[in-house]
């Protein structure tokens, strides 16, 4: 075999052994490792909340009955038990005197007779406040335009205010406050109509000096009249209070 051939081969084997090699393997970098995660520390459980102990409820108290005094019932000032002594009051109420002839009449839409009116009414009332009993009875009807004229009642009065009332029967009536006025509570309505009113007629005891009749109407409405009506005023005794027994 001549040299060439031979290194013809050797060409050959060359080539075919540096084909079949595989390339070198690259090597990968090292993967880092991760940092250990910290553990988080554990969560402490919260203690149970405790209940507040349930609350002793107190036992309802019971109540005392109320201890108060016996008192005696005055019942002639309930309405509808007729008291007999208020009967004979009522004896002076008859008719005697005719309502023409009853004290002056005033025309107050001259200012002279309004005037004539006030000086009468202050100067009576004087008289009657330097002569008046601290307590008293006295009958009295009152009437107006709306309900009519009413009966006559008995009122009793105590330190100037109206107490009770009695009707002509001698049953008790409810205290109003425009049928059943004491002599000061006439004087105010008489004073208030010498201002307010067109005409006015009035009458007064001689002796006592209370206004015995009352009739007003209005100016300009000449149908709102009232009428006051009193007589027998009676003084009452002043009431004893026990006294005391001592040892």
């Amino acid at each position: 075999m001549s040299r060439t051939f031979r290194i013809f081969l050797a060409v050959l084997v060359a080539i075919a052994v540096a084909c079949h090699r595989q390339p070198p393997v690259q090597k990968q970098p090292p993967v880092r490792k991760q940092p250990p995660v910290e553990k988080q520390p554990p969560v402490q459980k919260q203690p149970p909340v405790q209940k507040p102990p349930p609350v002793q409820t107190q036992p309802p108290v019971e109540r005392q009955p109320d201890v108060r005094p016996e008192v005696k019932k005055d019942t002639t000032a309930l309405v509808g038990i007729p008291d007999p002594s208020v009967v004979v009051f009522f004896r002076d109420t008859a008719p005697n005197i005719l309502p023409s002839a009853r004290g002056r009449a005033f025309d107050l839409q001259k200012t002279e007779e309004r005037q004539d009116l006030r000086t009468l009414i202050r100067r009576e009332r004087e008289r009657w406040r330097s002569r008046k009993p601290r307590d008293y009875r006295f009958l009295l009807r009152v009437g107006c335009f709306c309900p009519g004229t009413r009966g006559w009642l008995l009122m009793e009065v105590r330190s100037g205010e109206p107490l009770r009332a009695w009707d002509r029967t001698g049953r008790s009536v409810p205290l109003t406050d425009w049928n059943t006025l004491s002599i000061d509570g006439l004087y105010a309505n008489l004073e208030h109509a010498a201002e307010r009113d067109g005409n006015v007629q009035i009458a007064f005891d001689r002796r006592l000096h209370f206004p015995t009749y009352i009739r007003t109407s209005a100016a300009r409405v000449p149908d709102a009249w009232g009428i006051f009506e009193a007589r027998a005023v009676t003084p009452l005794r002043a009431r004893r209070l026990p006294v005391a027994k001592t040892r």
